[in-house]
């Protein structure tokens, strides 16, 4: 989305806008109609040059933008019925994360973002004070001193 919405705020508009391919013979088409095709080629160009083989055969049958990045969106992210369970997982994750015996920081902050960038994947985002107050709470008992430490010497509102 945002590779197409950098490249041209109108080829990202014929994506979303299922009305940017006429519907009417070529040859009746206006200048406009023309201007709207030109725009859903781009986006279509954009989009095949961007997916690999097997996703490619996927969406390569159909014939407008709109089309093709809603198969995709369904492909990555699910239907609503889908989506609905994973947010409660990725939920679920993120309220219960800790740290575990056998991690070390990195590991588990990877582990930390990885649910934090799926929940934004589905338009949960969290506020930095969140995540961080989040984070310090994850950490066993063995780490507390340094927690608070942490709490005491930033503004966590930042």
């Amino acid at each position: 989305m945002l590779f197409i919405q950098t490249t041209n705020l109108a080829v990202w508009d014929a994506i979303v806008d299922s009305s940017s391919t006429p519907s009417r013979n070529r040859k009746d088409w206006t200048s406009e109609d023309k201007k709207l095709a030109q725009l859903n080629d781009k986006a279509i160009h954009i989009l095949f040059c961007t997916l690999g083989p097997n996703k490619y055969s996927r969406v390569s049958s159909c014939s407008n933008a709109k089309d093709i990045w809603d198969k995709l969106e369904v492909t990555h992210e699910g239907t609503s019925q889908v989506k609905k369970p994973k947010i409660g997982l990725f939920t679920l994750n993120y309220k219960n994360l800790k740290m575990k015996p056998d991690e070390d920081m990195k590991i588990m902050y990877d582990r930390f973002n990885s649910i934090r960038n799926k929940l934004k994947t589905f338009g949960n985002v969290y506020p930095n004070e969140k995540v961080v107050r989040k984070m310090l709470a994850s950490l066993p008992i063995s780490w507390e001193g340094k927690a608070t430490s942490i709490e005491e010497a930033k503004d966590l509102e930042l």
